[in-house]
């Protein structure tokens, strides 16, 4: 069966992201995975001190997770798994995923007043850079109950280093439309995307504006789009330059779920 993760701290944004898992997962067919990762947290004073019990964490951490999946199943009658687990948020998100293999992993994004704070006190771009499956970040403000129909794919020069096969299953199992968008502040030479759109049986719109985000921003509230989804790159000095801006830009003023779609990442 397809699974979809969720990381929840238990917070407010978690709780959002949680109920869009669990709209996508009844969409689609597919059970939940609600995973805690808990720290040791630990008080300094002249020595280091041990502040509450793992066994303490642990428990809070399942009855958490238990009121969770409750909620989830009375909302939407899906099948919902829990895990807690005591670690790096990073290290056990990648390590549950390569025993599920899911669809993506699904996190909650703060709104303006903690942009770049995600789960667990790490960052969106740092969960995005180090975790090898697709992640989608919803906005703790995110309130539309239908179900997603339309997504964008915003593309760049590199047209060539896209997965299209991941990207294609993607679309299919999420059951959602695509369209593929550019965005170019003049006119000058198209990009080969023939084959692109063939293969993503989707087509191609050109959107030129004298900002990237901003152009993607009106694209998207324009044609009421679902999900946004980048494939960011990481290959050169150019491409984590369009990493460390465009993304971060995006995650900080899109108003829609963010799915990133990642290059697999060399753990050590």
């Amino acid at each position: 069966m397809k699974t979809i993760v969720v990381a929840t701290d238990f917070s407010s944004p978690a709780e959002r992201a949680m109920l869009y898992a669990g709209q996508v997962a009844s969409t689609i067919e597919a059970s939940v995975l609600l995973l805690h990762v808990y720290q040791i947290p630990v008080g300094m004073n002249d020595m280091p001190v041990l502040v509450v019990s793992t066994d303490e964490l642990k428990k809070n951490a399942e009855a958490g997770l238990e009121r969770a999946k409750k909620l989830l199943q009375a909302n939407f009658g899906v099948d919902v798994q829990t895990e807690a687990r005591l670690g790096d948020v990073i290290d056990e998100l990648e390590d549950i995923c390569e025993k599920t293999d899911p669809i993506a992993i699904v996190i909650g994004k703060h709104g303006a007043s903690g942009v770049q704070r995600i789960l667990f006190g790490s960052t969106s771009l740092s969960i995005i850079r180090h975790t090898s499956y697709p992640v989608i970040a919803v906005p703790d403000n995110w309130t539309k109950e239908e179900e997603a129909k339309i997504a964008a794919l915003a593309i760049d020069e590199s047209v060539e280093k896209l997965e299209i096969q991941k990207i294609r299953s993607i679309v299919q199992q999420l059951k959602i439309q695509l369209r593929i968008i550019h965005v170019k502040q003049e006119k000058s030479a198209s990009l080969p995307v023939k084959n692109l759109v063939t293969e993503l049986n989707s087509n191609y719109e050109t959107i030129y504006d004298h900002e990237f985000v901003h152009g993607i921003d009106s694209y998207v509230k324009q044609n009421d789009i679902d999900l946004l989804i980048i494939h960011p790159h990481k290959h050169n000095i150019v491409e984590r330059m369009f990493f460390r801006t465009h993304t971060k830009e995006l995650l900080k003023k899109i108003s829609i779920p963010i799915m990133c779609i990642n290059e697999k990442v060399k753990r050590h």
